[in-house]
């Protein structure tokens, strides 16, 4: 089990952030049927800013660089699954959806949450 003090929680969060605008600015950008926004651009630079500093204030250890790119994964997968599910004729989500609900899964035994 692991313990997830405020700070480290913080780096998921801005991780799962990061990794939802990073893919909403990719699909913008390269698919007709997503609307190209500034906001992605703005929320993808913010969390990796703040990520970046969390990283230079202080050492992380254990298990959460692994969790964060985790938690990156799954933020991305989670917005093309919502896309997905939005206009179904770009394609199927039934491969996102699982890999993010296996990385899900996995973190929350990773954290601790189903020991409870």
């Amino acid at each position: 089990m692991l313990s997830v003090s405020k700070q480290d929680a913080k780096i998921l969060i801005l991780a799962l952030v990061a990794g939802l605008s990073a893919n909403a600015l990719l699909s913008g950008l390269t698919m007709v049927e997503v609307e190209l926004s500034i906001f992605p651009l703005l929320s993808c630079v913010l969390a990796f800013y703040c990520m970046l500093q969390e990283y230079k204030s202080r050492a992380i250890e254990g298990d959460v660089p692994l969790l964060t790119g985790a938690s990156f994964i799954v933020g991305a997968l989670s917005y093309s699954v919502c896309i997905r599910v939005i206009k179904p004729e770009i394609g199927s989500n039934f491969f996102p959806l699982i890999v993010c609900m296996v990385l899900i899964f996995w973190m929350c035994n990773k954290l601790g949450l189903f020991k409870r």
